[in-house]
């Protein structure tokens, strides 16, 4: 049975973690708070089902000691990926008898868990065995050591995928990591095509950032259907293929929110970040994306570069919510036709 590396103790990887330690070993790689609360303390799960208290083993990253078998999930931000996959990659990895068979890089798949685009062309450079995951995963982590999920009647869903060329060690981590999803009441749906699932998914997050700032919310509702509309535009020019909303569903019954446990629509992972303070470049990775895609590709962005830049702005004070300038992107929407 693999044994599950979770690098990365926020809403993504704390949920995880929880979820999997029911059904495999799991260590859980965290850094500054995290780490210093993990160590001592349980972690505090709450779903739509209960609430328990999970013991997790948590080490520092340089702590960290690999062994065969081991199955890599990067569940940092996707601007993190690279220094984690470099961190990570030439580190030994140990036979059951203590022998040195190669390194993770060489030995090892990873799944990278991240929104956007960019993670597995990231990881790539290091790593042979690279598999691509889309989360579905209404998670919560805004206090330390606390983690809810609101999914009902399964925590949530995967998309899972070989974003390049399939290798044995991949396709078999594949298979059984989607196995030990599904026994853990997350829903999997296993594509050939991962890329054109995370094209489809960055048209709902390039909206994320909208609900850190202030105003009504039609008018979020307008800017979010330009935002998506641009992005539309942009990855149709980068010869980027994606799909309808719908192929991101793998459950129709699901429920991803529950007020009854605080997880509630309009707190999502940059809302989350920029609450507690910190702020996120998250984004860079999300409208950055588009925006970067836009001047490769010789089209315009305005929209998603604005908000970018709003966010870029706000994270380097700090964070908040409630933040300034929807009216300045009501305003670029209304003086920039569909191109």
């Amino acid at each position: 049975m693999s044994r599950y590396v979770i690098v990365g103790a926020g809403a993504v990887g704390a949920s995880f973690a929880a979820a999997l330690s029911d059904r495999a070993d799991v260590v859980v790689v965290a850094r500054g708070t995290n780490l210093d609360h993990l160590r001592d303390n349980p972690l505090t799960f709450r779903t739509s089902a209960g609430t328990r208290s999970v013991r997790l083993d948590t080490v520092a990253i340089d702590e960290l000691q690999l062994r065969s078998g081991d199955v890599l999930l990067l569940a940092v931000k996707t601007q993190h990926v690279g220094d984690v996959a470099e961190t990570l990659a030439w580190k030994p990895v140990h036979s059951p008898a203590g022998e040195v068979v190669g390194s993770a890089a060489e030995t090892l798949p990873v799944v990278t868990l991240q929104n956007g685009l960019d993670a597995e062309r990231a990881v790539a450079r290091w790593f042979a065995h690279i598999i691509g995951a889309t989360v579905l995963i209404a998670a919560r982590y805004t206090e330390v050591g606390e983690v809810r999920v609101g999914g009902r009647p399964s925590l949530g869903g995967v998309h899972l995928g070989e974003p390049y060329r399939s290798t044995d060690i991949g396709a078999d981590a594949a298979r059984g990591f989607a196995a030990d999803l599904r026994a853990v009441n997350i829903d999997v749906s296993e594509t050939a095509d991962i890329t054109k699932i995370k094209a489809t998914k960055i048209l709902h997050s390039v909206k994320n950032g909208l609900e850190v700032l202030a105003g009504d919310e039609s008018d979020r509702v307008r800017i979010g259907a330009a935002l998506e509309a641009e992005a539309r535009r942009v990855l149709t020019a980068a010869g980027i293929q994606y799909g309808a909303t719908r192929d991101l569903v793998i459950n129709a019954e699901q429920t991803s929110f529950d007020p009854d446990i605080d997880v509630v629509a309009g707190q999502q992972s940059t809302w989350q970040s920029f609450a507690r303070g910190a702020g996120s470049h998250e984004v860079d990775h999300l409208n950055g994306e588009i925006a970067l895609l836009a001047r490769l590709h010789g089209v315009d962005a305005p929209l998603n570069t604005r908000l970018q830049a709003l966010l870029g702005t706000a994270s380097e004070r700090g964070g908040g919510t409630d933040l300034a300038g929807i009216d300045f992107l009501v305003e670029l929407a209304a003086a920039s036709p569909a191109r």
